[in-house]
């Protein structure tokens, strides 16, 4: 005998009227039109358009929403553009997301981006023959920019972890992007850098010899950062379209790396090749940076 149920849940999947909706559909159902989006990463209104247009279009292909772009100037400006609904989605780092979570509150993640080489190390000159962070006891040392994940926010838990003082046991200096070259022209005796600068202090000097001394493992995912005000099915729809038409919007997403690799943009977008997308972001996986922050006394 035919399996009758069986036969008719066949013909509804594959009839028109009554297909299963997709989730770029829901997105289309029940998010507004436009998505206002932002990136914590990108300041300038013309640079934003540029690194997301192409992300932009492919996701509005799919869903039929509109995304508009809104710059900001950084993770606090951020914080309280979703706090006050200016913005709609953010991309932001680990460090960024609290933040906001902080400042913001009603906020949740849509999806986020997994990087294999996300990470952070300290470095120091070889000829100074340290071997642990301990080592760095009375040296000077490079920081990133303040609430940098991979350089700052991480090596500074790693050193107070260890029993040293920032400013008292060891001497530091935020050279924001100069970092590396402070550290290559030998200004400072060790380096807070991420895994993709060992590159770039390759491209300063192929010879310098250096050592690493702290390693922090593979860090928590950026993430796409939604105003809970979307509603919850407009967040879980955005999710899902990102997980099910993956290919099609990663590669939009990282195509100002290949097609402007020399820009700001196109750089912005390097960091993430290789990468993909997920949707079982937890808000419990920052919990470290969160207390790296408390650990150095910064206020959230």
């Amino acid at each position: 005998m035919r399996n009758v149920t069986a036969l008719v849940v066949a013909a509804a999947l594959t009839s028109p009227g009554l297909a299963m909706a997709s989730p770029a559909d829901d997105v289309a159902e029940y998010c507004d039109s436009p998505l206002r989006l932002a990136d914590t990463g990108i300041e300038g209104a013309e640079e934003l358009r540029r690194a997301f247009a192409p992300f932009a279009e492919e996701f509005s292909e799919l869903t039929g929403v509109e995304m508009e772009f809104f710059p900001l100037s950084d993770r606090t400006s951020a914080a309280n553009a979703l706090r006050y609904d200016s913005i709609d989605l953010v991309l932001a780092g680990p460090s960024e997301y609290v933040v906001m979570t902080a400042v913001s509150g009603n906020v949740s993640p849509a999806f986020g981006l997994e990087r294999d080489g996300y990470g952070a190390y300290i470095v120091a000159h070889s000829d100074l023959g340290l071997e642990g962070i301990e080592d760095l006891k009375g040296k000077h040392l490079a920081f990133g920019s303040v609430g940098s994940t991979t350089n700052h926010i991480t090596q500074g838990w790693m050193i107070e972890d260890a029993g040293l003082s920032l400013g008292d046991d060891v001497r530091y200096t935020h050279a924001g992007d100069a970092r590396v070259q402070t550290f290559v022209n030998g200004d400072v005796d060790a380096a807070a850098i991420g895994y993709r600068d060992v590159d770039i202090i390759e491209e300063y000097d192929p010879d310098l010899e250096y050592d690493m001394i702290a390693d922090s493992g593979t860090m928590p995912r950026d993430v796409f950062v939604a105003r809970d005000a979307l509603g919850a099915e407009c967040i879980r729809a955005i999710g899902e379209t990102a997980m099910q038409y993956e290919d099609r919007l990663f590669q939009a997403f990282v195509q100002p790396a290949a097609d402007e690799p020399d820009t700001d943009e196109g750089q912005e977008r390097s960091k993430y090749l290789g990468a993909r997308f997920v949707n079982d972001i937890t808000d419990d996986e920052y919990d470290m940076v969160r207390e790296a922050y408390d650990v150095l006394g910064l206020d959230l």
